[in-house]
């Protein structure tokens, strides 16, 4: 469809506004973050962020209370590299469009491996019953494999922060092992090509605010949010970040008029491929 001027410039001013209104200078010892970093994760994005001098996309938070709903290994290396303000961008946490789910761990090791680590009782299930015994506190994770089925690890009755440490646990036994994360739409794959996965539970958004604000991380990569019009590649100089908010804000501002009005920004309706 062809555009006349006039509604081009009023579809452009549009979405500046859109931008404007979500994004905001915030001091980064107020953010609070939800979930422990991969250590491997957090070096690569430290080295690639000082080589580039970019905060690339924004941090995700929710605006009421701050807690980095997307970002937290962006966090971390704004704590390291002194870095006192980020970019966020702000969402109502509370909106049903804001969905929460999951990354399921995946490994190489087979049953027989992970029963062999250290203080790891294991029960045969079913799928579906393991699954409610999960969500119900029952046992920190499921394991599932194509050949062996389903084992429950160390089950048996758990609050959700017992659960939690339960699930750091077991994780400091296999982090030197190779982990992978997939969502659940690449989990049944996964092990049918031979995978080993960890099924946990999904956190409710009232218990993602409540481990941010007790400081009580959950293990890296336990919640995946799903975000309707997340700004992705903003690319904020890291040394704006270093002035004062208002310095930071106005080279903000200026960044983004100059892109949205040399066509260097687009918003898509439908799922995106993006080759990094």
């Amino acid at each position: 469809m062809r555009l006349n001027n006039h509604s081009g410039s009023d579809i452009m001013s549009a979405l500046v506004d859109e931008m404007v209104k979500s994004l905001e200078i915030r001091e980064v010892k107020s953010l609070l973050s939800h979930e422990k970093v991969i250590s491997q994760n957090l070096k690569r994005l430290k080295e690639a962020m000082l080589n580039i001098g970019h905060l690339v996309d924004p941090m995700i938070i929710d605006k009421e209370t701050g807690v980095v709903l997307d970002g937290n290994h962006r966090l971390k290396v704004l704590e390291i590299i002194e870095c006192p303000y980020a970019v966020c961008q702000t969402v109502d946490y509370q909106s049903d469009e804001i969905k929460v789910g999951t990354w399921y761990p995946i490994m190489d090791l087979n049953a027989e491996h992970v029963f062999k680590l250290d203080s790891i009782k294991h029960e045969k299930v079913d799928y579906d019953a393991g699954k409610a015994a999960v969500e119900g506190l029952k046992a920190p994770f499921m394991l599932v494999t194509k050949n062996e089925g389903c084992h429950l690890l160390n089950p048996g009755s758990y609050k959700l922060m017992e659960m939690v440490e339960e699930q750091n646990y077991i994780f400091s036994l296999i982090e030197k092992r190779s982990v992978d994360y997939v969502p659940s739409e690449e989990l049944q794959k996964n092990i049918d090509g031979g995978k080993s996965a960890l099924f946990r539970r999904t956190y409710a958004k009232e218990e993602i605010v409540k481990a941010a604000q007790s400081h009580s991380p959950f293990p890296p990569k336990s919640t995946r949010h799903l975000i309707p019009g997340r700004i992705i590649r903003l690319n904020m100089k890291l040394g704006w970040l270093h002035r004062s908010p208002e310095e930071a804000r106005t080279e903000l501002m200026a960044m983004l008029n100059t892109r949205v009005y040399t066509g260097n920004v687009r918003k898509y309706y439908e799922p995106v491929i993006v080759i990094y």
